[in-house]
């Protein structure tokens, strides 16, 4: 059954999604295709379907070191879907010739021919319709198939997910995490656990801590962020620090009142550095933030920055 695509908050979706990843059984419908943030967009109209590929490659990802695209879109002119085409995880199919459309309309679908998979199907009477929607709306279909991702690596982690970090999150914060099997080493510190698979290429790690006081403006968060990191996470050589980059910083609401921050971190004195992204909660007098972050120099960043970013939404307080 096809849906009216709208603009509700991510976090709603994200709840909706997340309890239906949760359900027993896949039945037998096969396993779609492709690697994380692969779009392909498809349809017969030459110049309808390069207007929606180029929008959609031409969205980049924030706090990133380097540029990133949000997605890795191609494109197919094609009448309908084929047996190749149709297992792909996500899938934006575009329909021109419509003539009784007087607007655009944006629909989507999951798990028609694949699972995971996202279907959005963009109709209009003409090349010229989906020109001019594209232009205020792509960050609407940029918000569904990100969230579709999200939850994607949510479903992932409910299948596979760690056993000691997860209790020592539990034990010392009064937190349930789902923490990915490979972040096997950590460090605790005061009101400070650190879990890192310690890997010598595309290192990832999830921190979690805890400071006093209810302030979480981006002022107080990053001079927070620091004063902690400064002390559980040093650089290698003496004097050297973790530190944030204070003009790289966002922020957002995304759950109730849960504070997403996102931007880049870098080691004082030293050429390392990378982005992160972290969620903050309210624990009465105190505040609790969970954050990932990754250090993968010549690597892709993108990927594994949103593998972790799943893993957040997944803390749930006790």
């Amino acid at each position: 059954m096809l849906r009216t695509l709208n603009s509700c908050w991510l976090w709603v979706l994200l709840s909706c999604l997340w309890c239906l990843s949760c359900s027993k059984g896949r039945g037998m419908m096969p396993t779609s295709g492709g690697r994380p943030y692969e779009v392909l967009v498809v349809g017969s109209d030459t110049a309808a379907v390069k207007t929606v590929a180029d929008a959609l490659q031409g969205l980049e990802m924030t706090a990133l070191p380097l540029p990133e695209p949000v997605f890795d879109v191609s494109a197919i002119v094609c009448e309908g879907l084929s047996q190749a085409t149709r297992y792909a995880r996500n899938i934006v199919v575009v329909t021109t010739g419509e003539d009784s459309i007087r607007q655009p309309k944006l629909t989507y679908e999951r798990n028609v021919y694949a699972q995971p998979q996202l279907v959005l199907h963009l109709r209009a009477a003409n090349e010229a319709q989906i020109r001019a929607y594209i232009i205020y709306n792509v960050r609407a279909m940029e918000q569904q198939l990100v969230l579709q991702e999200l939850n994607n690596g949510i479903a992932r982690l409910r299948e596979r997910h760690g056993g000691q970090a997860e209790r020592l999150a539990r034990e010392m914060f009064g937190v349930r995490l789902w923490v990915p099997e490979d972040l096997s080493k950590w460090k605790c510190g005061k009101d400070f656990l650190w879990l890192s698979n310690d890997a010598a290429s595309g290192m990832q790690s999830v921190c979690i801590y805890r400071y006093h006081g209810s302030d979480r403006s981006i002022a107080e968060a990053v001079s927070m962020r620091d004063s902690i990191m400064r002390v559980n996470i040093p650089g290698d050589s003496e004097g050297t620090c973790m530190a944030t980059m204070p003009n790289t910083v966002t922020q957002r609401t995304t759950q109730g009142e849960r504070i997403e921050m996102r931007g880049l971190w870098e080691v004082k004195g030293d050429v390392m550095g990378g982005p992160f992204v972290s969620h903050s909660i309210p624990m009465g007098d105190s505040t609790l933030v969970v954050e990932a972050f990754v250090y993968a120099p010549s690597m892709k960043k993108r990927n594994l920055l949103r593998r972790l970013e799943a893993c957040l939404f997944t803390l749930k307080t006790e």
